[in-house]
């Protein structure tokens, strides 16, 4: 199991439960136990481990610690949070008859990290305790490398970034001492989240491109889809909008059911820089909702903030500020100031334009946003777009809807601009010869491509309004006709 051979090690806990009567004691048993249901969740085998569980129980009615684990464990995986917490708290409630004080420790750890989203304070002292029972009982020091990480992901989480900074180098000292490469992989992970939070893209980048490559190297697909998510967005940061589309697009390669919700939140972020605002709002909100479901106050702060801007820059005032109260209200549940992710310039803004008073004041300060894009001169010549006197190479309007398709769609509204064409004349001109619902269809997906195209092309919106679409420019954006200026 340490060394990350998973198959070798279900072999042999399925080989040891073979080998169980009655005879063996209880500690013993409840052990093999968690840790064969353990490994059979992380393949994704929860009805498996549910069978574990039931073994478990049929040779004793009171469930041991070890075992309370491992239900809460599954509670965990199928979202049951509140559950998943009452187990965890019954375990270390009875881990004193547990095999070995590492159940307590285990325990500990896995509800602090349930925790560290919704009370980063209490997830702090949770991860102490662990590490100092591990050290008090000369526990296996192979676990302190992850409790090293969990430590300081709370603390990034509490916004306590100097302790988060000091785990970190512990954790991967450790890491690399032992001979724990998921673990060293980790630190690098925590660690591109505090350079990012201090504003220093240069080292976050180098730490979350250290991360995935050693991921990479041992095949650990979860963690890399995560480093791919995590590039993708220091990308937005960086202004690099092709490198966040390869990073995301690579992410969801490697992408499993525990990634959707940040891949769809990811999704957002770009609709909302593509200028889709409205829409970009509502999947925010979504998010930001399923998030609070799970008590994930931190996440919900960010997505809540996020849906703010994007209803702000729709120019839907009672919306922002509606947004940025409830997201406020959350800090009211708990001392948030931070999220470890989706966390930018522009929260703190939201917070200050449309919270309450008090909203903005601790939230941790950050100076780098992904709105501010410098301003390049656009110009548009019938359907060709050209930044700063260079046009947008072919490659870039190769969408699912053609190349061809786009570019007469893109010539149609610049034609029109400023004023806006209807959807029934974008599918009378794109596609005569089809079916109503078809046409609509197509259109759907064809002004989903071209915003795709446009964000190449800073300034230039494509924009849904009363039953037809528009192109929305900034002061940076001009037409040109064949022959000369237009507006």
């Amino acid at each position: 199991m340490l060394e990350g051979r998973r198959e070798d090690a279900r072999a042999h806990f399925t080989r040891a439960q073979s080998q169980t009567s009655r005879r063996t004691p209880e500690p013993l048993r409840a052990r093999l136990a968690f840790e064969l249901g353990a490994v059979l969740l992380d393949e994704g085998g929860t009805q498996a481990a549910e069978s574990v569980v039931a073994w478990a129980e049929s040779f004793s009615r009171r469930p041991s610690s070890d075992v309370l684990h491992l239900s809460a464990l599954i509670a965990d995986r199928r979202g049951r949070r509140g559950e998943a917490i009452a187990f965890y708290r019954r375990a270390i409630a009875r881990a004193g008859a547990a095999l070995s004080p590492l159940s307590r420790v285990l325990e500990l750890r896995n509800l602090a990290e349930t925790l560290a989203h919704e009370s980063p304070a209490e997830a702090l002292t949770m991860y102490r305790h662990a590490l100092e029972t591990l050290r008090a009982h000369e526990l296996d020091p192979r676990a302190a490398p992850a409790l090293h990480n969990g430590l300081a992901y709370a603390a990034i989480c509490a916004g306590d970034l100097d302790l988060a900074q000091s785990e970190l180098a512990a954790a991967a000292r450790d890491a690399t001492r032992l001979r724990l490469p998921l673990m060293k992989a980790y630190a690098s992970y925590n660690r591109s989240i505090v350079a990012e939070l201090r504003d220093e893209l240069d080292e976050a980048t180098a730490a979350i491109a250290e991360a995935q490559a050693l991921s990479a190297a041992e095949k650990l697909r979860d963690l890399e889809a995560w480093c791919g998510i995590r590039e993708a967005w220091l990308a937005l940061k960086r202004k690099d909008r092709p490198a966040a589309e390869r990073a995301a697009a690579l992410a969801r390669k490697l992408s499993g059911s525990g990634h959707a919700e940040a891949l769809a939140t990811l999704d957002a972020i770009f609709t909302l820089l593509d200028g889709d605002h409205l829409g970009a709002a509502k999947r925010l909100g979504d998010l930001a909702h399923a998030y609070l479901e799970r008590s994930d106050l931190v996440t919900a702060l960010a997505l809540l903030l996020w849906r703010s801007v994007a209803y702000r820059k729709a120019n839907a005032v009672k919306g922002a500020k509606a947004a940025a109260r409830e997201a406020c209200a959350l800090r009211l549940r708990g001392p948030v100031r931070v999220s470890p992710s989706w966390w930018s310039r522009e929260l703190l803004e939201a917070a200050r334009l449309d919270g309450d008073g008090r909203c903005a004041s601790d939230l941790l300060d950050t100076t780098v946003g992904i709105l501010d894009v410098p301003r390049q001169g656009v110009e548009v010549i019938g359907d060709e777009i050209r930044v700063n006197g260079s046009a947008l190479p072919s490659d870039a309007w190769q969408r699912r809807s053609g190349a061809r398709v786009l570019r007469r769609l893109f010539a149609l509204l610049a034609e029109a601009h400023p004023q806006l064409i209807s959807r029934d004349e974008l599918t009378d001109a794109l596609w005569p010869e089809s079916e109503g619902d078809k046409a609509v269809r197509n259109l759907y997906a064809a002004t989903k491509d071209l915003r795709r195209v446009l964000a190449g092309s800073p300034g230039l919106r494509l924009v849904a309004r009363e039953g037809g679409y528009v192109l929305e420019t900034d002061s940076n954006v001009r037409f040109v006709s064949r022959s000369g200026e237009r507006g």
